[in-house]
């Protein structure tokens, strides 16, 4: 396979359900590719551990049909949402992403207050649907739970054959009505969403929402499956669901699984969510959707115990988007004990790189737990500790763009800590979705199309900080719908992305 991609490691084993040419080479590039690598070749005798990662790439869609998608928006009613015309923006954005739907797409809307009301069951998208957007009114309380799992109840009562299935679950406020408690909560949505492929994407506005809560409904879809946006201020509004609908419009693999198996010694942890231990040596690890040019990195440590040397093999498994068939791949890395070796070897850039992504997931968790018992100062001290580890790491100038992003959110969330009420206004919020984001590799914020060029110049570098999970297609479908948003109102800002003037929707065949 004549592949010059570039790739993070080496593979030992890519090439599967290709389609030659007359010539009998091939012309289909895999919809995901798999590579491997160690993060060190040779280790000291004196190491007790290794760490080994695989790196998976998500292909660009290369004009492929994209698979029908199924939107169902739950939208917050409540009396809270008139303020500040929340709900009227939230519903000229839901009216735009319609616009941005085939007629073979379908859409759903329920509202809540204390309520629960399904405005329109699951159709195709039209003018009519738009107008029972148009229709909503704020009213009384907040019934979140109502709202969610009647979202969920209409694709469950759909069929879903081969299509994207999403809830966007918007809301301004504490959820006061239903269910209320977070833990009985979470339990009921993962049991909806059991054996479903259905993904969850949450939305909180303002500075009264719980960030916690709506962070754990979206993580009840799993990784890959869900993302939890912070709206600060109005305009952030078509962004934040532009950037949500432009993924489920570039959805590239499903039910991707990744197997790790071990030669020798013992697995000590898979560094990503959801990841399970099977026995001492192999563990799975499930991924949920891959949006095109997205990447997923696994790391894995494993405890040497004596070996002379260890191997670790990956085994990929996912359903192809386009065309809904099974793909496999495999691929190795190995470290060795050579206490002469080990003086010289040199520690792999992309492995430390990613480490340095999950360490810094690692500390906004710890922080947000520090300042959730009143202790700012204690947040900060973990912050600036990871934001000095980052400074130091020598990848920087080589592998620069998610270590100037690690840099730049730090910042942002230190902003977030001057005190308590910048915490509770912002602080608390902006750290539960850059954590959730790093965790799972993916961008969740309306982002670098319009404030890239504003973005401050961060450890020295000629670059800018910009968001490195952002794919072509968010970026294409924010500015469709900013574009959307001025012809309805001429005074709305114009997007000032780099997209082309006219390209075919998210560089998609619709």
């Amino acid at each position: 396979m004549d592949d010059r991609t570039p790739r993070p490691y080496a593979s030992s084993d890519e090439d599967f359900e290709m389609v030659p040419d007359a010539n009998g080479t091939s012309n289909t590039k895999d919809t995901l590719t798999l590579t491997a690598a160690a993060e060190l070749s040779h280790v000291a005798p004196a190491c007790a551990r290794a760490t080994m990662a695989c790196n998976i790439t998500a292909a660009a869609s290369e004009g492929k049909r994209r698979p029908d998608v199924d939107v169902v928006v739950v939208m917050d009613r409540s009396g809270s949402m008139e303020a500040e015309r929340k709900l009227e923006l939230c519903k000229e954005t839901t009216e735009l992403l319609i616009e941005q739907l085939r007629p073979s797409d379908r859409f759903g809307l329920v509202s809540f207050d204390h309520r629960v009301k399904t405005n329109t069951a699951l159709v195709s998208a039209s003018s009519d649907v738009a107008r029972a957007v148009k229709s909503l009114r704020p009213g009384g309380t907040t019934n979140l739970s109502g709202g969610l799992f009647a979202g969920l109840g209409l694709l469950s009562a759909a069929p879903a054959a081969e299509r994207i299935r999403a809830v966007l679950l918007l809301t301004d406020g504490l959820a006061n009505a239903g269910i209320t408690e977070e833990q009985p909560l979470i339990a009921a949505t993962k049991s909806l969403l059991d054996g479903t492929s259905t993904g969850l994407y949450t939305f909180g506005y303002g500075s009264d929402h719980n960030a916690s809560l709506l962070q754990s409904i979206a993580g009840a879809a799993g990784d890959g499956k869900g993302s939890y946006y912070f709206i600060e201020t109005a305009e952030k509004v078509v962004g934040a669901f532009a950037d949500c609908l432009g993924g489920l419009l570039s959805v590239a693999a499903q039910n991707v699984v990744v197997e790790v198996k071990a030669s020798a010694g013992r697995i000590a942890r898979v560094r990503r969510e959801g990841a399970t231990r099977v026995d001492d040596r192999t563990w799975t690890v499930p991924l949920g959707d891959v949006f095109e040019e997205e990447q997923r990195d696994v790391l894995v440590e494993v405890e040497l115990l004596g070996s002379a040397s260890v191997e670790v093999s990956f085994a990929l498994r996912y359903v192809d988007a386009a065309n809904g068939r099974v793909s496999h791949a495999t691929a190795t890395a190995s470290v060795a004990v050579d206490a002469a070796k080990a003086q010289t070897a040199v520690p792999d850039n992309h492995v430390t790189e990613q480490r340095a992504r999950l360490d810094t997931a690692d500390a906004l968790l710890s922080a947000r737990e520090c300042a959730d018992r009143r202790d700012i100062a204690g947040a900060r001290r973990v912050l600036e500790s990871q934001k000095a580890k980052i400074a130091a790491l020598k990848v920087a100038a080589v592998t620069g763009s998610l270590v100037e992003r690690l840099a730049h959110d730090l910042a942002v969330v230190l902003e977030g800590l001057a005190n308590e009420d910048a915490y509770r206004a912002r602080g608390r919020q902006w750290m539960t979705s850059k954590m959730m984001g790093h965790q799972m590799q993916r961008c969740m914020e309306d982002s670098d199309s319009d404030e890239e060029e504003t973005m401050p110049r961060l450890m020295g570098s000629v670059g800018r900080a910009r968001n490195v999970y952002r794919n072509t297609s968010k970026k294409s479908s924010k500015a469709a719908m900013m574009r959307g948003m001025s012809a309805r109102r001429p005074s709305a800002p114009q997007p000032t992305s780099r997209a082309p003037a006219s390209f075919t929707l998210l560089g998609l065949v619709v």
